[in-house]
């Protein structure tokens, strides 16, 4: 078994320096180049650059543009394989299931190929059939790639920013994901179970028994594209309703189900008895808690022309080993919100400001997790779809209504303390350039050191005043600190004994708010 892997991997090769020579690589590699050398390498490397094509944070835009444009149609396999591999995977003759299979597929994809067919029982149905050998031909691929990691990483000069094994383990890890239907079919089970409740979604039933590993049968959900004016139109639809509902409904996707299609192009969003239905779940996206709170937290800031909140965000992604320069990344941030608050909120687009916020994490080299480029990607996606269906719907405004009417049915009194007390923190610390300043200025304080020059001339009634306002102000330091304190232990799992506060935290704001009347109160005289 070994030795014929051994010739499987050494003829790849070949195919690979074939291939490569073909496109006179020696030369030099401009994007076009690159993704012809893909498309003819095959679907695991075709794979490689659609993951690729994610990463603009890495690559120069111009490859990843050129990456995006990758194609996975490929020539259809003739009918007597795919009704030999139906067969196979049902274990019966196919008239024993289908009053009848299409012959002329609807697509024909690098991993697998689509018919229409018709139950015994009379329903409509699309057939997802895997192309034989193809696991095996991209398990053989991946390895190849992995002992070329060091090489690649190396031509490309991106050092520590990329972990080319990372990508590759994501790649196989997602092409897995991708070939196993059974997997697919559970996305679709849990996809139509988080839009049960919207009338105008549609998500296609799966026939689990009439459904393996490398074949999926679905319910038929029509062929009119999202983007088909024309028909739609004739059909009576209004353009401008489908694509504010698309929008609103991807929107749920990513903020309130964690769970959304990662390639919602034209072709992946069909429109039948008046819904819009979306097909093809073998790219899925989750938003995991982190993610959505970057998200969130970083539309609001750029809303809100907040930088500081937006430098925030951007930490977020910083590890914690990793040296940031934070006067480079105000600056940055600082030029981004300068630019969009010139612009109407209705014009604001997804894709230059995530390009613009990329080349900022670039020039940071501030690594990005997978699972946020694959939701800005499909943004950008989903953005450019709703373009060719209805331009004046703003993708990036639904996104923020969205956010605030989730912020509106969320937040209860308690909820709402915690934010107007992280406000007073953000203010606390905005005003403050450096916390390390008032952390030495304390330490000088505790030990003595700390000196005041003054001119000589300033009378004893000065001095006390100036004694004055140095105690107010370390006062409202400590109040604030309380403050802060207290807020952190509601969100503890102590019990919550005082209006649904934990004792510490009511005894913390009591003694805040006495501390602030007091202050407030000597100040005044």
């Amino acid at each position: 078994m070994g030795e014929v892997n051994e010739k499987h991997a050494s003829k790849r090769l070949s195919e690979i320096i074939s291939v490569l020579n073909k496109h006179r690589i020696i030369t030099g590699l401009t994007p076009v180049t690159l993704r012809e050398i893909l498309e003819d390498l095959g679907p695991t490397y075709v794979k490689f650059g659609q993951i690729m094509s994610m990463r603009s944070d890495i690559l120069p835009n111009e490859y990843c543009q050129e990456l995006e444009k990758l194609r996975t149609d490929v020539a259809p396999l003739d009918y007597q394989t795919i009704r030999y591999c139906i067969e196979e995977e049902l274990a019966t003759s196919i008239n024993e299931v289908f009053l009848s299979v299409d012959k002329e597929p609807l697509g024909s994809a690098s991993i697998a190929q689509v018919h229409r067919a018709v139950l015994l029982s009379g329903e409509k149905v699309v057939l997802k059939i895997q192309r034989p050998n193809i696991y095996e031909t991209m398990e053989a691929d991946i390895k190849l790639i992995r002992k070329a990691c060091s090489i690649i990483k190396l031509a490309a000069g991106t050092g520590n920013l990329l972990d080319f094994k990372a990508v590759v383990e994501e790649l196989w890890r997602t092409s897995q994901l991708e070939m196993d239907f059974i997997k697919e079919a559970e996305n679709i089970d849990r996809f139509r179970e988080n839009q049960q409740d919207i009338a105008y979604i549609l998500v296609p039933r799966v026939y689990h028994e009439y459904t393996t590993h490398r074949l999926l049968t679905m319910d038929d959900v029509g062929s009119i594209q999202i983007d088909n004016h024309n028909e739609l139109l004739l059909n009576g639809y209004d353009m401008r309703e489908i694509a504010k509902n698309t929008a609103e409904n991807y929107c749920k996707q990513v903020l309130d189900d964690g769970l959304f299609h990662a390639d919602p192009h034209p072709g992946n969003i069909h429109i039948i008895d008046g819904k819009i239905a979306f097909i093809d779940f073998g790219m899925m996206g989750t938003v995991t808690p982190v993610t959505q709170q970057i998200l969130t937290k970083g539309i609001k800031a750029i809303l809100d022309d907040d930088i500081y909140d937006l430098q925030d965000a951007f930490l977020m992604l910083v590890k914690t080993n990793q040296q940031i320069n934070e006067t480079q990344l105000i600056s940055q941030l600082n030029n981004i919100v300068e630019k969009y608050k010139q612009i109407d909120f209705g014009d604001f687009n997804f894709g230059p400001l995530i390009e613009g916020l990329l080349v900022i994490v670039k020039s940071n080299k501030i690594a990005v997790p997978s699972d946020l480029t694959i939701l800005c990607r499909s943004l950008i996606t989903m953005e450019g779809t709703l373009g060719k269906v209805e331009p004046s719907i703003n993708l990036l405004e639904v996104l923020a209504n969205h956010m605030r009417i989730k912020w509106q049915r969320e937040l209860s009194w308690k909820t709402q303390t915690i934010h107007i007390l992280r406000d007073i923190y953000t203010s606390l610390k905005k005003g403050i350039a450096s916390p390390s300043i008032f952390y030495d200025v304390l330490k000088l304080l505790k030990n003595g050191h700390l000196t005041i020059n003054h001119s000589t001339s300033q009378s004893e009634k000065d001095l006390t005043a100036q004694r004055h306002n140095y105690n107010h102000i370390v006062v409202a330091l400590l109040i604030g600190f309380i403050y802060i304190s207290s807020s952190i232990l509601v969100l503890s799992p102590l019990p919550k004994v005082i209006l649904g506060l934990p004792f510490l935290s009511f005894l913390g704001y009591l003694i805040a708010t006495i501390l602030m009347i007091l202050l407030l109160w000597k100040m005044e005289k």
